[in-house]
């Protein structure tokens, strides 16, 4: 783990004050940078309700395929916005939903949960599903929604000042295979990703903290014994997570230190399968005998972003723009759909107000809640590093975060959570 960045030089802008009216009436009410699924479902939401949205993104238009192979589980809260919406049909398509979990210690299952005996639980399942995927279905929603509009191969060379004043709204500088024009909405937001480029020309200051290693996951086929379960093994190495994932496939992860991490992963194949078959003895010769190809195994870093602030004039940030977190926990996809759910009302009564006012009320709520969960997720990465380099492993069940937020969301925006959905449709075209 690296030690966190020094935060990058303070913006002097106000994080209050008004929202201006889009300058022309070719301009959108809301930019959205990044056609990521959080983008795509604050864009979805925006339009119906009868807000004229322009999302950018800088890739090509997507085309049909297996994608990046990134499967995130999204849990219940994030499902019951998506099901709302009419989306859930497509998205448990191909993909085994998990309905209960348990956490083993010295092969011994020592707690386990249930989705279906959660009170308040919008649907009674996590569902692992392709990230490509989820996006495709959000696109398709998207491009199908009046007053919404997605432009590909595009770049944001700069948020210029509207009217030239340093502390003043701003517009936005765009390149499109069409050349360069300046939009000028209500509202800029980035949903551009953990390093993000709205954050950084806005002037946002941020602190960020790289885990270049202590991820690895190992993909095997779906075995029939395994089930709909999700397994949180803790053992003299760290922690391993085994779960169904999309295309019949089942995912184990391993969290532990970075020196063992790199270690494994800069050594044999074989080395890394007994690692994987020890800590997970239940599926041990399932591990061994479909582990042939090191294509199976993938290593990523992970980040911890903390922007000093979110809303910073007509500028504002979204998921992983506003709060990158750690793999740990599962929860950084969850964290920026359910943003983008309870923001597009918060983002509609701004523009009806023409002022930041419900953005900063957001922003006052939700900020608190992820630094605590950021917070937790260093301790419990510590303590598990500590644990992994314990003389002969520690002993015990280690940390894991509370159930119960994991799957219904923060208790203070959950009523949002449920209404979001459900809102009636204002665009008719």
């Amino acid at each position: 783990m690296s030690e966190p960045s020094a935060p990058s030089e303070p913006s002097t802008r106000s994080a209050t004050g008004p929202l201006p009216q889009p300058a022309t009436a070719a301009d959108p009410d809301v930019v959205i940078v990044g056609a990521g699924p959080a983008g795509l479902l604050l864009g979805l939401l925006l339009g119906r309700l009868g807000r004229r949205v322009l999302l950018i993104e800088r890739e090509p238009a997507p085309r049909p395929g297996p994608g990046n192979g990134i499967c995130p589980i999204l849990q219940p809260a994030t499902l019951g916005v998506l099901g709302d919406l009419g989306l859930l049909p497509d998205l448990v398509k191909g993909t085994t939903p998990v309905t209960h979990g348990e956490v083993i210690a010295a092969d011994t299952v020592v707690a386990g949960y249930s989705y279906a005996e959660l009170p308040g639980a919008p649907v009674d399942f996590a569902l692992p599903t392709s990230i490509v995927h989820l996006r495709d279905v959000l696109t398709e929603a998207v491009l199908a929604t009046p007053g919404v509009e997605i432009v590909y191969e595009a770049t944001v060379h700069g948020l210029p000042e509207r009217d030239g004043a340093d502390d003043g709204p701003r517009g936005l500088l765009l390149e499109t295979a069409e050349g360069m024009r300046t939009l000028r909405p209500s509202l800029i937001v980035g949903c551009d990703g953990k390093r993000s480029a709205v954050r950084r020309m806005a002037g946002i200051s941020s602190e960020i903290t790289e885990f270049r290693r202590g991820y690895l996951e190992l993909r095997v086929p779906m075995p029939d014994f395994w089930g709909g379960v999700m397994r949180a093994y803790f053992t003299a190495d760290g922690y391993m997570l085994g779960t169904p994932i999309a295309d019949d496939q089942l995912l184990f992860v391993w969290i532990t230190d970075e020196t063992t991490a790199g270690r494994v992963a800069d050594g044999s194949l074989a080395e890394l399968v007994e690692r994987y078959a020890s800590g997970i003895p239940g599926a041990a010769d399932w591990i061994r005998a479909h582990t042939r190809d090191r294509k199976q195994v993938r290593e990523f870093p992970h980040h911890i972003v903390r922007p000093e602030r979110w809303v910073a004039g007509n500028v504002l940030l979204v998921g992983d723009s506003a709060h990158g977190v750690h793999v740990y926990g599962g929860q950084g996809l969850n964290l920026s759909l359910q943003d983008a759910a309870c923001l597009a009302d918060a983002v509609d009564e701004a523009l009806t107000a023409g002022d930041t006012a419900a953005l900063r009320r957001f922003e006052a709520i939700r900020m608190p809640f992820i630094s605590a969960f950021q917070d937790m997720q260093r301790i419990h990465l510590a303590a598990l590093a500590e644990r992994s380099g314990q003389q002969g492993g520690g002993q015990g069940v280690g940390h894991l975060p509370e159930f119960a937020p994991l799957a219904l969301g923060q208790p203070e925006l959950r009523a949002a959570l449920a209404a979001a959905g459900r809102r009636p449709t204002r665009n008719e075209g």
